[in-house]
């Protein structure tokens, strides 16, 4: 076998490698039957499609995280749970072998966490709020507590964002000819920055949020200008996308972490779809200067999950969110 035959079949022979690895990590060990890869890449596309088409049949529409207030805690949950139960039927399975959504995910199959539990937190009215509607932007007697600035493609942007955004109430500045800086003013949630100090000593951190990566990163850096508390970042490209309306965080993503030791805290119960026991729903935070909903999730999460081997049976006794979403769709 001359050198250059010896090398394309290297090559070949590391392809399959590598094609046979990502076979192995999805989750359908029965389906693994020997393929070849592209019939296995065509039936991948098919399951996506399957998906999609069964989100598509969903009968309701989303609560937004407007209705996620102190005091509507009990309608907001009974009426996410009931929507939840009828999610029950879709295959996120199938949604996962989309290979864009581990994209940036980190890898702890080599112990990297120091045997730390994962603690991922979401953005968006759960540590801050940014007012793109310019909900306080003519108000003199209300200052925010910064102003950040990112830049992206504007078109992009909008696609990914324009649910949030009435651009008359953005500072906008032209840098070239398809992109923008934006600016937008946020609100710290109280004890935010503590929060994460706190528990970074005793969690290994991410953020886990539905948000463009231009504008988290952005909202990021200035809550962890450091980058010592906050280890890994993930976006909207990681989360499954129903309908464009609902974002699911499926923590399988999370690699070489047992899903007992994993914990997503968020003001969205619909971010919980997957894994309903491993999740803390937070009342949405806007510009409420006496919030104390960190405080009380930190004493929740050093009292009751910081040394418990599995946080899922925990999270079950407080919350019920399994139990709950099982009766509504028994019913």
């Amino acid at each position: 076998m001359n050198l250059e035959v010896t090398s394309r079949y290297r090559q070949s022979h590391s392809l399959k490698s590598e094609r046979q690895e990502y076979r192995e990590k999805l989750f359908n060990p029965e389906d693994n039957e020997a393929v070849s890869p592209k019939k296995y890449g065509h039936k991948i596309k098919k399951n996506i499609r399957e998906f999609k088409k069964q989100a598509s049949k969903l009968e309701f529409y989303p609560l937004g995280s407007r209705e996620n207030y102190p005091g509507n805690y009990d309608n907001y949950l009974q009426m996410t749970l009931s929507h939840i139960a009828q999610m029950k039927c879709l295959r996120f399975d199938h949604a996962l072998e989309d290979k864009k959504i581990f994209k940036g995910v980190p890898d702890y199959t080599n112990g990297q966490n120091n045997g730390k539990k994962i603690l991922l937190l979401d953005l968006d009215e759960t540590l801050i709020h940014a007012d793109f509607n310019g909900e306080f932007y003519n108000d003199k007697s209300i200052k925010y507590d910064a102003i950040i600035k990112f830049k992206e493609n504007e078109k992009d942007f909008e696609e990914n964002c324009g649910e949030y955004i009435e651009k008359r109430r953005m500072k906008l500045e032209k840098l070239e000819e398809e992109e923008k800086e934006y600016r937008v003013g946020i609100f710290l949630r109280r004890g935010a920055k503590q929060f994460l100090a706190e528990v970074s000593k005793y969690f290994e951190v991410g953020i886990f949020t539905a948000s463009v990566k231009e504008y988290a990163d952005a909202v990021i850096d200035y809550l962890d200008p450091d980058k010592n508390m906050i280890k890994f970042r993930l976006y909207r490209n990681n989360c499954i996308n129903v309908n464009d309306k609902i974002y699911v965080k499926d923590l399988r993503i999370i690699k070489g972490v047992d899903l007992k030791d994993i914990i997503l805290i968020d003001n969205s119960m619909y971010s919980f779809t997957a894994q309903l026991t491993n999740g803390i729903l937070i009342n949405s935070f806007y510009n409420d200067k006496n919030d104390i909903e960190l405080y009380n999730v930190l004493g929740y999460l050093l009292n009751f999950l910081y040394k418990v081997d599995d946080v899922r049976l925990i999270n079950e006794q407080f919350f019920n969110f399994q139990r709950i979403t099982n009766d509504l769709g028994a019913n």
